[in-house]
C-alpha cells in the first residue's frame, strides 16, 4: 500500500483527484490512500507519505515537494496536465505504479 499526498494551490482541486483517484483505485483494486493538501503543507515535515503527487498547475512547488518527500525517504511525482475525472486518475496511478517500491507506509513514518 502506498500512501499518496495529493498537492495543489488551495486544496479544491487536490480533494478533487483524490476522488478520482480513491474511485480508479478502488476500480483496479489497488490499496492506495489518498491525502488532498494545498502547497503550504510543505512548509511543514511530511510524516507518513510514501508519494507526493504534484498537480501540473502548482510545478513550481516540486523542487520543494522533492526536497521535503526526500527527507522522509518518499518520492515526489509531477503529474502532467491532466483532468480530475476517472481519466485523469488513471493517468496518474499509472505513474505511481510505475514507480518502484522501496518503502512502504508501514515503513515510512517521517
Amino acid at each position: 500500500m502506498s500512501s499518496v499526498l495529493v498537492l495543489c494551490g488551495a486544496g479544491a482541486s487536490s480533494t478533487f483527484l483524490a476522488h478520482a483517484l480513491r474511485r480508479q483505485a478502488t476500480v483496479r483494486g489497488l490499496p492506495h490512500t489518498f491525502t488532498p493538501a494545498s502547497v503550504a503543507a510543505l512548509s511543514m515535515p511530511l510524516t507518513s507519505v510514501d508519494v507526493v503527487l504534484v498537480s501540473s498547475h502548482v510545478s513550481d512547488f516540486f523542487d520543494q515537494a522533492e526536497t521535503a518527500a526526500a527527507v522522509i525517504g518518499a518520492r515526489a511525482v509531477q503529474l502532467p496536465v491532466i483532468n480530475f475525472n476517472a481519466a485523469g486518475a488513471d493517468i496518474a496511478l499509472d505513474l505511481l505504479n510505475a514507480l518502484p517500491q522501496a518503502k512502504t507506509e508501514s515503513s515510512n513514518n517521517g
